[in-house]
């Protein structure tokens, strides 16, 4: 957890300097985040820690020529998800479909997960059983992509057009996926207060 925001566009500058200590800064700020989405749409802790490492390897060796991003972890989800599809394609060369709408192709797309993690399931100690259970299966009637969208939206503050261009996916697209996705969760959790208790349970941050 950081105690403090941190000024990006000043690091990014000390970074594309050259200095070490700025580069392990953003590092340190944006591993948690890429770590929790990576392991969400790939399963394999080893194999993102390796692609996060590309990432942040080839981000060192080209810092000088790469324009300052709007928002780097918008950035650096952009190429950490590349870097897994990369990967992905390069161990399965026979398999297609890990973000090509495998859900609505019936090929075999990873699963964006919803299984809480330990600090999820921390959060979510003082939700009812029964809560729970329906906070799951509400989760489970999304598909993958709704799920990675939502994700990226409210959890990560990206906005449609950094989600597109994460996901390679249209403005409509992206739109209209978190329009259902949001009536689905609504309409199966008729609390008032349910959806926030949702938010609770699929936080990551």
């Amino acid at each position: 957890m950081n105690s403090k925001p941190i000024d990006e566009k000043q690091l990014w500058q000390e970074f594309q300097a050259g200095s070490h200590q700025a580069f392990q800064q953003l590092h340190q700020y944006h591993i948690r985040h890429l770590l929790n989405y990576g392991l969400r749409i790939h399963g394999s802790l080893s194999a993102v820690e390796d692609c996060i490492q590309d990432v942040f390897v080839q981000l060192w060796h080209y810092r000088q020529g790469i324009t300052r991003p709007t928002s780097v972890r918008f950035y650096l989800l952009r190429a950490l998800r590349n870097q897994l599809r990369t990967q992905y394609r390069r161990d399965r060369p026979f398999v297609s479909g890990w973000d090509d709408d495998g859900e609505q192709a019936g090929q075999n797309r990873i699963p964006f997960d919803t299984e809480p993690s330990a600090e999820d399931q921390l959060i979510s100690l003082d939700i009812d059983a029964e809560r729970k259970a329906l906070i799951h299966q509400t989760l489970q009637t999304l598909t993958a992509r709704q799920r990675e969208i939502i994700y990226l939206r409210y959890f990560n503050d990206l906005t449609y057009e950094e989600i597109c261009e994460v996901m390679q996916v249209n403005y409509q697209t992206a739109r209209s996926q978190i329009y259902t996705a949001i009536k689905l969760i609504r309409k199966e959790l008729k609390d008032s207060d349910m959806f926030q208790i949702l938010i609770l349970y699929f936080l990551f941050q």
